[in-house]
């Protein structure tokens, strides 16, 4: 339902503000080194949101996850004037696809304090009994998209996601065709209303889909979160998928009329009944105590394959909305609520390989290959062991057979080697030749390059890129390998006969390539500049430079003095921007972008 804020964080947090004594340990590094901690940290954090909120493919688990959040939390406490205007934890996350029109939400949407276990909802217990008493509404956690309703006279006029908390994605449209959310209020409302709610993909439905879908389609069964965000986000979807999506409301956002009438959220929940909203009182409990809520738990962690929805865990509210106020909100979770996650869907199968893939920044990955497994409705094929660590702590091997969990419903993961065959080397795994470090490393293709560059040239052209249509990692790593694509300027180059002869293009959409590669390749300088994914250099701080600088090349050539005005932040990403264009690889890359007259 949300991304995981971890318990520590929100104790580090509260601690703060009522124990002036309360203190962290910081480490004892330069500001040198701790700016290039937090550079990387904050580029690792940018890119697992963006697997997460945007591709709904992430490759970590939440705890994991936690962890590289809570290392810069940490280093931006101790070294606050390094901390990045534009920075991950001064955010929520992000869907919003490049491009997409935005709307901005009435108040921040936030995520939620939520652990495997009942430790968050411990903490909110006390932290309500601290400051007044309240009775608690438990409702399932549903795995699907969160989105916010605005009604103006009654009537429908914006729909959007959570995106980075302060502004989302516009779905008005594609909302407006779901069932059971209305268009036009019924009853006596206020002019504005503000609804938050989950959208998912009804199982019962969408287990309808799976078994009459037509065999010739591509119909793999995905998670039902990706259904909902594929659907929901998708120019054209299926109409049959999209025949399956619901509404969960859970919230009435609280303005002005609304507000001085009501106490409790469940009244709110009341009100928006009426108003008709399907509000599903049977999926929303009253708890006095933690037993009360464990007795909730129990209940759906021992139905949850029964019900019409996918869910991942319980979130536990505070009832009393005065008692709420007094709480309060942290910059990514409120303290009135909290969730309980349950533990991960599990099955064994066999590891048939190990094999290592290369990101854009040169980083290595090793991924075990195994005999397809259904687990939690969802195939898994292959798993990410993260990296030579994570093979020496599992010990394994081609042929073993290994326990495999689905973290947070989405994430899979080998837990354990339960059964190993025979090990015939020490070494398990060789990774490949490491290409030359730097800046410039990889920006053409070479034999020791190819899987850094096919990395590098995915990113240029994805939509956190240029945005290239149809230009995905398989149809680029064959224009690759057929040598029409050889470095980054090359793809605006492409002739649709030569792309006609690679296997998987016709001439059609060899033609219908070559236009939109080009189109795409005639945006400003500091857009293409970030679809370079230069180490360091986060998309939002490029946007800052480029009101600051009305060309790249005024960048480039700027004074000292003009860089002493720009924010630590802003001056560390234009002097690294600098040094890239400074190295041969950055120079060869600028002159041939000037030579196709795409750097204006």
């Amino acid at each position: 339902m949300f991304r995981t804020f971890p318990a520590i964080l929100l104790f580090i947090i509260i601690s703060a503000q009522c124990l002036p004594a309360f203190s962290l340990t910081c480490p004892q590094i330069s500001p040198s080194v701790a700016s290039k901690k937090m550079i990387t940290l904050e580029n690792d954090i940018r890119h697992h949101n963006q697997l997460y909120y945007e591709k709904a493919r992430p490759v970590i688990s939440d705890a994991e996850y936690d962890k590289l959040y809570a290392s810069l939390v940490l280093l931006e406490g101790c070294f606050p004037d390094l901390a990045a205007a534009d920075s991950p934890t001064r955010t929520v996350g992000s869907d919003v696809a490049s491009g997409k029109r935005t709307v901005k939400h009435l108040q921040p949407m936030l995520s939620l304090s939520s652990t495997t276990g009942p430790e968050a909802v411990e903490a909110l217990l006390k932290r309500v009994a601290a400051v007044g008493e309240s009775p608690f509404l438990v409702q399932p956690k549903v795995d699907g998209l969160p989105v916010e309703l605005l009604y103006e006279a009654g009537r429908l006029v914006s729909a959007a996601t959570r995106g980075d908390g302060r502004s989302g994605e516009d779905v008005t449209a594609r909302v407006r065709e779901i069932h059971g959310i209305p268009s036009v209020l019924t009853g006596t409302f206020p002019d504005r209303v503000v609804v938050r709610g989950e959208i998912y993909a009804s199982l019962p439905h969408l287990k309808n889909y799976w078994k009459g879908s037509d065999p010739e389609k591509d119909v793999t069964p995905r998670h039902p979160r990706h259904v909902a965000a594929g659907v929901l986000q998708a120019s054209k979807p299926d109409p049959q998928l999209l025949a399956t999506l619901r509404l969960f409301p859970f919230q009435l956002v609280i303005t002005g009329s609304v507000g001085s009438d009501l106490l409790s959220d469940r009244a709110a929940l009341n009100l928006l009944s009426t108003w008709g909203f399907p509000v599903d009182f049977e999926h929303t409990h009253t708890a006095h105590t933690l037993a009360d809520v464990q007795t909730v738990y129990r209940t759906y962690e021992a139905n949850r394959n029964q019900q019409p929805f996918a869910m991942d865990g319980i979130v536990v509210k505070a009832d009393d909305l005065v008692l709420r106020q007094r709480l309060g909100e942290g910059e990514r979770a409120p303290f009135w609520v909290a969730a309980w996650k349950f533990p991960p869907d599990t099955a064994q199968t066999k590891v048939t390989g190990i094999r290592w893939t290369v990101g854009r920044t040169g980083r290595r990955t090793p991924i075990a290959e195994l005999v397809p497994v259904h687990i939690g409705g969802v195939l898994v094929s292959r798993v990410s062991l993260h990296n030579q660590a994570g093979i020496a702590r599992l010990d394994i091997a081609t042929g073993d057979q290994v326990i495999v969990a689905l973290v947070g419903d989405v994430i899979p993961q080998i837990v354990e080697v339960v059964v190993r065959v025979a090990r015939v080397t020490a070494s398990l795994v060789a990774p490949d030749p490491a290409p030359k470090a730097g800046l410039d490393s990889c920006l053409h293709d070479s034999p020791i390059c190819r899987k850094q560059f096919i990395s590098k040239a995915a990113y240029f052209v994805s939509k956190s890129g240029l945005n290239i249509e149809r230009l995905g990692r398989k149809r680029l790593q064959k224009l690759v390998e057929a040598g029409l694509v050889i470095d980054l300027p090359s793809l605006f180059t492409l002739k649709a006969e030569d792309v006609a002869t690679v296997p998987g293009f016709s001439l059609k959409t060899a033609r219908r390539l070559t236009v939109v590669t080009r189109e795409a390749g005639h945006t400003n300088s500091f857009r293409l500049v970030s679809a370079l994914g230069v180490p360091g250099v986060g998309p939002k701080t490029i946007e800052r430079l480029a009101v600051q600088f009305v060309t790249l090349d005024a960048l480039l050539s700027a004074e000292n003095d003009q860089l002493i005005k720009l924010s630590t932040v802003d001056a560390r990403a234009a002097k690294t921007l600098r040094k890239f264009f400074q190295t041969q690889g950055g120079q060869e890359l600028l002159n041939k972008f000037r030579v196709l007259g795409l750097l204006l």
